[in-house]
């Protein structure tokens, strides 16, 4: 393998609702296969929603694909998804304005993601949710471990026998 695959995802119990806490997590395996879990909840400082937090996972994940190889990311959200592959140079085009002329909502995150694009080769891969996808159900697994207020960060070495 020469391409890190990332899983992401992002959970968000009671989303829209003050009571809202948001969690997100990643499954990475890197081109020696290993793989780093990652969970933790979304800053208090920050919008407790799902959508903060999809794109919060894809970010963190982004950031511990440090080797300059192509990147594939995996993720259930058609607003990661489709906001990296179609949406982006046109906001951006449009000083960070949807077409609606309202302001992208997480721009801080889009703009990071946008640099990962600028000076890598990622690629953004739709999977529908809770398919019984094993990297996508690890994913969510460690999102809804992030939305509980738990931090997870865990490598595996890859193993030699086959």
């Amino acid at each position: 393998m020469t391409t890190y695959i990332a899983y992401v995802d992002g959970a968000c119990p009671n989303n829209g609702k003050p009571n809202a806490k948001a969690g997100w997590g990643a499954y990475i395996t890197n081109p020696e296969g290993k793989t780093l879990k990652l969970a933790s909840p979304v800053p208090r400082d920050q919008p407790q929603t799902n959508n903060r937090a999809e794109l919060l996972a894809a970010v963190e994940a982004l950031k511990r694909c440090n080797k300059p190889m192509p990147i594939t990311l995996y993720s259930d959200s058609q607003l990661v998804v489709k906001g990296a592959n179609e949406w982006l140079p046109n906001w951006k085009a449009n000083g960070w304005k949807k077409s609606d002329k309202k302001p992208v909502e997480h721009r801080d995150l889009w703009e990071q993601i946008d640099q990962f694009i600028q000076q890598r080769e990622v690629t953004f891969i739709w999977v529908g949710g809770h398919t019984g996808n094993p990297g996508n159900e690890e994913a969510d697994t460690l999102a809804c471990l992030g939305a509980s207020g738990e931090c997870f960060h865990e490598m595996t070495v890859a193993s030699t026998t086959r």
